[in-house]
């Protein structure tokens, strides 16, 4: 349980690095949640890496919570408590998130329109578990499945720049073309959205890239974004409720102090009991 405190620390929000967009309604509705407790409940998950480009400064890049980043800039905070995870480790894995299209789309249709055929080919997939292969492997870019069994995948051909960066366009400027549309769109796991494609009537799943560790910090470290909801990572034994007060975070003191007083606050935690440890899968809502 120590180690668990030890890697919670406050940290110059300046060096808290996103590396994935972010939908701005949702920023503004936990700036008014944190705004109104009063605390910051739940610590962004971080990588800790040194920039070489900085000196020996110590950033952190954030594996999950890149709305609560935003929020608490938003809020004035020149400080953030962060969670430092082993990132290298094998038990901290990197998924992908799938899209659940809710309204009538059709892929080819949709490709035509932002594309030319230099940039993006349409190609057929015998089917959706085959797709997934090969979009992981990077023969496909992406895909989109029906409910129906009809696969289409997406080629990008070799061309100016990095395949991932012409990848990261692609995908980037379909989802933009989501929100022209106002399409409802629905993020799912993609160990899950198989299923929840079956559950839902009319729906056609988007199946998006998987991503690297390495081509996470590299993007990021050189100011290069990912869309929304790229990258899933799963952290175990991640704390929550930390519930650090917001002043501190705002305040104008120096960060060995506010370090001081987070300790204090978690020592205070243990003593009373205040620390529970569930072993079992957990449901969040609305977090």
């Amino acid at each position: 349980m120590r180690e668990i405190f030890q890697r919670l620390k406050v940290v110059p929000i300046a060096n808290v690095l996103v590396h994935e967009g972010v939908v701005e309604r949702q920023v503004d509705r936990i700036a008014d949640y944190v705004q109104h407790d009063g605390v910051m409940k739940n610590p962004i998950v971080v990588a800790e890496v040194d920039d070489a480009s900085d000196g020996d400064s110590a950033h952190y890049i954030v594996l999950d919570g890149m709305h609560r980043v935003q929020a608490m800039s938003r809020l004035g905070c020149r400080d953030i408590l962060v969670f430092v995870s082993e990132f290298w480790s094998n038990s901290i894995r990197l998924e992908s998130w799938d899209a659940l299209l809710l309204d009538t789309v059709d892929p080819r249709t949709l490709v035509a329109d932002l594309f030319s055929e230099d940039e993006v080919r349409v190609t057929r997939a015998r089917t959706a578990a085959q797709a997934r292969e090969r979009v992981y492997g990077r023969d496909l870019a992406m895909a989109f499945a029906t409910r129906t069994g009809e696969v289409c995948g997406l080629r990008v051909p070799a061309g100016e720049g990095s395949n991932l960066s012409r990848i990261v366009r692609v995908l980037t400027r379909i989802e933009e073309r989501f929100d022209e549309l106002g399409t409802r769109v629905v993020y799912s796991p993609s160990s899950k959205s198989g299923s929840d494609l079956a559950a839902q009537d009319g729906a056609l799943l988007f199946m998006r890239p998987l991503f690297s560790k390495q081509e996470v910090v590299q993007r990021t470290l050189a100011g290069k974004l990912f869309p929304r909801k790229s990258t899933r990572f799963l952290v175990p034994e991640r704390p929550l409720r930390v519930d650090f007060h917001l002043t501190v975070l705002q305040a104008d003191l120096d960060l060995p102090t506010k370090n001081q007083l987070l300790d204090g606050h978690l020592r205070w935690c243990w003593e009373n009991n205040k620390v529970r440890y569930y072993p079992e899968p957990v449901y969040v809502f609305g977090d």
